[in-house]
């Protein structure tokens, strides 16, 4: 039983070595834009347009200065329209293109921090980030603000 031992420790420090160096923090350029689009999420579960054109102002100004290629290209101009979104069809249509490409960032760096929370409504077939597990779904609002599940963790 004793010669399983070292077997054992070897295991284990491969595996926390392996999942160290998969696991990353969150890259400082998403960590900026994060707060907006948090604040839109709300804001659209809430069936509101308050505050969206600020946000997403905002977090256009923040891609725009991020200068290392961080942020695809797509992202300004998407984070444009949601910000002349001038109803809340247009405006979700808009988040969910840029949940879209933020997802799509935070599994490019694998990002693990385990405080952000890949939702995903069937009815609306698309996926957002949230930072709690209740769900509140932005793309139907009040209609269905329940509707989802949790399918990934960062």
């Amino acid at each position: 039983m004793r010669r399983h031992y070292p077997l054992l420790a070897i295991l284990w420090i491969a595996t926390t070595w392996a999942s160290a160096t998969m696991a990353a923090p969150l890259p400082a350029p998403l960590a900026s834009v994060m707060p907006p689009y948090l604040a839109v999420g709300r804001a659209l579960a809430d069936d509101s347009l308050k505050g969206v054109s600020q946000e997403a102002t905002t977090m256009k100004g923040l891609v725009e200065r991020e200068q290392s290629g961080f942020f695809p290209k797509e992202l300004s101009p998407e984070i444009d329209r949601l910000a002349k979104a001038t109803d809340l069809d247009s405006a979700r249509l808009a988040y969910k293109e840029i949940s879209d490409r933020l997802i799509a960032l935070f599994r490019a760096h694998q990002v693990q921090t385990g405080h952000y929370f890949v939702c995903t409504c069937p009815m609306a077939q698309a996926s957002w980030i949230q930072t709690d597990k209740e769900i509140k779904n932005p793309f139907y609002g009040s209609a269905m603000l329940l509707c989802g599940d949790v399918t990934e963790t960062f």
